[in-house]
């Protein structure tokens, strides 16, 4: 059978005014022809059917057709441009798609469509038998009103700002996963170098073909039957209360606050939510016309909502917003009940509301702000005279009734093969390795905090791993590295911690950078949400890496972000100088000049390390001014930024970069 490996389709963009290299398999000893571009490259099967052909490309155009034959066999590649192709991976926030930001970026959508992006976004597969030669059926895909919300919104608008700078088609390889470690985007070679024995041990495990489906068959099973449990122990499905209405249950269920936390509520199980609104028969017949949209937060862990008792929308884990659609007819004129079976899968932790997010019911001609705002504040911003007679929303915070429908033992343990040590290195990365690329984007790391001790070696491996299996691209690879935003898992903000697992892994991010020629950091600390690991702010992650990437890969006079370089001690304060490159320092808005927090100090008293928070005072286009605190211990640290998610950022580059957080050993 004549076919090529890899990547290879329709629509693809090949790297630009280099040697690229297509293979694939045949009878044996065959020849094949390629015919690209007005020349024709030959070549010949080996003995055991593998081909491969090397050819260039010139500048950046198309479309073009690809063609090759073997004997009587063809394969022709039409819709082909030449431009700039780069790798971007990573885990969930590199993975996460545009269907998720429809409500953030809504213009995007409208955008006809574009042939400068294209995107192939590799199938999830994880392998534990080495590198791997084919994907199966890959596909390139335009940006365009249909194909956008399969993109990653990292990658799209990374892709977007490079094409429109230099004005030429790029290509984004989208291989990415949610939850996935770095080890699971290394070779079993490069752990083996680092002498990781544990991580060794967890992929040799699963070697054995037998094994991995000896464990999928125990989890299904496993997962099914502590399924059907909770399903049928919860008291609400027996009895359908869902179809109970507000004032059925009015004087038997507790009252508690939604957004919030249910303290009460110990073990895994069910717990089912009610309340009741109250429409006139304008606002029941406005929202029947139209889209109507019931927002609810992001839950932990899954749910179901109702209207008056009927099912609307199920989500199965803790991390998407909800948001459902109400269906036509389903509110009426009066009393309406809106009812929510949560689950929780564990003892461990509580059943959390996320406090500042959308909890509301509105007609879709609203443009609801999606991500962490005051519900007081989003109904005060949607308040325009720009609305239609037809427009409605209705907040849904406030007081709840509440009601257990079972407690149960704790969900089994997952198996996610594709965390695995190598297993997405060989089954998704490794199919890539003969494609040109001009550079990688690595938005990852929050599945690795813990670890933040071990992540420099890591990372500096599996950029040293990339560079030299990314065989057509040039030696040292351009990277640009992602720094994680903030973010502190819904509970409380603070502006400085002593201990922040986030804000050493940023500290490692910065030091990879900085130790390896040929890499970028991407600083995005004001681009996450306290409240959400996926945030929606993509396009400021997406905008900034493309110009860390236009400075590291093309040559091009953009300046960093601004970076601490050193400081000066006086009686009083610390002067701190940063490189903004050809930029300069600037507050957020001019009146936090003499004043930008987020600096802190940790200082010893006795055996006891302590903090204490300053703000600084920008002197100069480079300097900020940080008195020293009157403490009773020896000061050990300058730091700023320091927290999983500091509150607010204030100091940015002229260019609108955010400083980078850091901390200075005094």
């Amino acid at each position: 059978m004549f076919k090529t490996y890899g990547i290879y389709s329709d629509g693809m963009v090949l790297q630009q005014q280099t040697v690229n290299c297509i293979c694939g398999a045949a009878d044996a000893d065959a020849p094949v022809t390629l015919k690209w571009d007005g020349k024709e490259y030959n070549s010949q099967a080996d003995s055991k059917g593998q081909w491969k052909i090397e050819f260039e490309t010139s500048a950046a155009g198309g479309p073009y057709s690809l063609e090759l034959k073997c004997q009587n066999q063809k394969i022709l590649f039409s819709d082909v441009y030449v431009g700039e192709v780069w790798v971007s991976s990573g885990q969930s926030n590199a993975q996460l798609p545009m269907s998720r930001m429809a409500y953030s970026y809504p213009e995007e959508f409208d955008l006809p469509e574009n042939p400068f992006i294209r995107m192939c976004t590799v199938p999830i597969r994880w392998n534990f038998e080495g590198e791997q030669k084919e994907v199966e059926n890959p596909c390139w895909k335009a940006a365009s009103p249909k194909a956008l919300g399969e993109m990653s919104g990292t990658a799209y608008f990374f892709a977007k700002k490079l094409s429109q700078e230099l004005k030429v088609p790029v290509g984004i390889i989208n291989a990415s996963q949610g939850g996935s470690p770095i080890a699971s985007w290394m070779s079993k070679e490069a752990l083996i170098s680092l002498g990781k024995k544990d991580l060794i041990n967890e992929e040799e495990k699963w070697e054995e073909p037998s094994a991995v489906t000896k464990k999928m068959d125990e989890v299904n099973q496993a997962q099914k039957e502590w399924n059907d449990k909770i399903w049928a122990s919860d008291k609400g499905i027996k009895e359908h209360w869902e179809r109970l209405t507000y004032s059925e249950v009015e004087n038997n269920w507790v009252s508690v606050p939604i957004p919030g936390v249910i303290e009460d509520f110990e073990g895994a199980g069910i717990v089912w939510f009610k309340k009741e609104i109250t429409l006139t028969a304008k606002q029941a017949e406005d929202f029947n016309s139209q889209k109507t949209n019931l927002w609810f937060g992001t839950i932990v862990d899954a749910d179901r909502i109702y209207v008056n008792g009927v099912e609307i929308g199920v989500t199965y884990y803790l991390y998407p917003p909800r948001r459902y659609v109400v269906p036509a007819g389903l509110l009426k004129e009066g009393k309406n009940t809106i009812t929510v079976r949560v689950q929780k899968n564990s003892r461990a932790g509580k059943i959390r509301f996320y406090t500042e997010k959308p909890y509301c019911l509105f007609t879709d001609d609203i443009k609801v702000p999606p991500v962490a705002f005051r519900n007081v504040e989003i109904q005060a911003s949607i308040k325009s005279e720009d609305f239609s007679p037809l427009s409605q929303f209705i907040l849904l915070d406030g007081m709840w009734k509440m009601a257990y429908g079972t407690v149960i033992e704790d969900a089994p343990e997952q198996k996610f093969f594709e965390w695995v040590p190598t297993a997405l290195y060989n089954g998704m990365l490794s199919p890539c390795f003969n494609y040109a690329v001009k550079g990688a984007l690595w938005y990852q790391g929050e599945s690795d905090v813990e670890r933040y001790d071990q992540y420099k070696d890591m990372l500096c491996s599996m950029i040293e791993l990339w560079r030299k299996k990314f065989t057509y691209a040039k030696k040292d690879m351009p990277f640009i590295v992602v720094q994680l935003p903030n973010w502190s898992d819904g509970w409380s903000e603070k502006e400085a911690m002593l201990e922040s697992g986030l804000a050493s892994m940023r500290e490692v991010q910065a030091k990879v950078t900085e130790s390896l020629p040929a890499t970028g950091l991407t600083v995005t600390i004001d681009a996450g949400e306290w409240n959400d690991l996926h945030p929606e702010k993509k396009y400021t992650v997406g905008c900034r890496s493309a110009l860390e990437a236009l400075r590291i890969a093309y040559n091009q006079d953009y300046p960093p972000a601004p970076k601490a370089l050193s400081f000066e001690k006086t009686d009083t304060s610390l002067l701190v100088t940063f490189d903004c490159g050809k930029s300069f320092l600037t507050p957020f808005n001019d009146s936090l000049a003499d004043y930008i927090p987020g600096f802190s100090f940790v200082y010893k008293k006795g055996q006891e390390s302590l903090l204490v928070e300053m703000a600084g005072k920008l002197i100069s286009d480079t300097q900020v001014e940080v008195p020293l605190p009157a403490v009773d211990g020896k000061l050990l640290e300058l730091r700023y930024l320091w927290a999983d998610s500091p509150n607010p950022v204030c100091l940015y580059s002229g260019m609108g970069l955010p400083a980078a957080p850091f901390r200075f050993v005094l």
